[in-house]
């Protein structure tokens, strides 16, 4: 299994996160009001429910790219830079809106972005593995 997964090591990072995204979203919709309660007074029904249309798309984004032969460098280069906006971000909203967070939903947005920061990293390390092997 391992095997597999390192010689498909990009598109699996792909298909994984677009899975994990189309299913946060989905949760997100579902549970916005219990969620919002978590995570604090700046995680407003509106502020979730456009987080969460955008997971359901950033997830459709990621499963058609991790559904093709050989993915797409500019489509990854695409997703790699979304995740580092998304780490950007995590820590603006650390450091500007704290106040606005309960302690779980400082610790959700912190688990998140290293969560993010690990998928970009396996995302560049997939890709740059393609491209070699298109090498040679």
């Amino acid at each position: 299994m391992f095997a597999a997964l390192n010689r498909n090591l990009l598109k699996s990072v792909m298909l994984a996160d677009g899975v994990f995204s189309l299913a946060a979203g989905i949760a997100l919709f579902l549970f916005v009001d219990p969620i919002g309660g978590l995570v604090g007074p700046h995680a407003t029904p509106a502020v979730l429910t456009g987080l969460a249309a955008f997971f359901v798309l950033w997830g459709a984004f990621h499963l058609a790219v991790g559904r093709q032969d050989r993915p797409s460098p500019a489509a990854v280069r695409v997703a790699v830079t979304g995740d580092a906006l998304w780490v950007i971000g995590s820590v603006a909203v650390l450091l500007l809106a704290r106040g606005g967070l309960t302690l779980t939903g400082t610790g959700l947005v912190a688990v998140a972005a290293v969560a993010v920061a690990d998928i970009l990293l396996l995302k560049q390390i997939g890709l740059a593995r393609q491209q070699r092997a298109a090498v040679a």
